[in-house]
């Protein structure tokens, strides 16, 4: 599954980013995290266990499951972070049409790479797209001088201290 340094860097790119979504993001940045990472751990547990190179059928169905959340989330939050990753899944919807609309006996080494390459591209940019948009939610938090749970607003009338 981490054979080579591009999926290692793969992983660490992936946790790293929707950790701090986690982390440091607003209650959008949070979903669209926990959406990521719970369909490429599904996926990723398919993989494991059907031992193929590509799994096209539950990748198909990983990706699907991830462009209705965000899709809910843009309807929920209707942040542009979330507008720009429903862009990119149905980018990566797309290579999945391309895939599945190529002739069986004519599927080569090529179209799988460009498969493999667009679904790649596509993610990079949704980890792209999540991290900008955590860090401008974390940035206009911080700059709005928000409380967080540490740090509750005083009640009314009372001085500090």
């Amino acid at each position: 599954m981490f054979h080579s340094l591009y999926s290692q860097l793969s992983f660490v790119a992936l946790f790293g980013c929707c950790g701090l979504a986690l982390w440091k993001g607003g209650p959008a940045e949070r979903g669209g995290a926990m959406l990521i990472c719970g369909t490429w751990l599904a996926a990723m547990l398919g993989l494991a266990l059907s031992r193929e190179y590509v799994m096209a059928i539950p990748f198909l169905v990983s990706d699907a499951v991830l462009a209705v959340g965000l899709l809910i989330l843009a309807i929920r939050y209707s942040n542009w972070w979330v507008g720009a990753a429903m862009l990119l899944q149905a980018t990566g919807l797309s290579f999945h049409a391309a895939y599945f609309a190529a002739d069986p006996t004519e599927i080569s080494k090529k179209v799988l790479h460009f498969y493999v390459m667009g679904k790649n591209l596509s993610s990079w940019g949704m980890l792209l797209v999540i991290l900008i948009g955590t860090l401008a939610s974390w940035r206009k938090r911080s700059r709005s001088g928000a409380r967080t749970l540490i740090d509750p607003p005083l009640p009314t009338g009372a001085a500090p201290g």
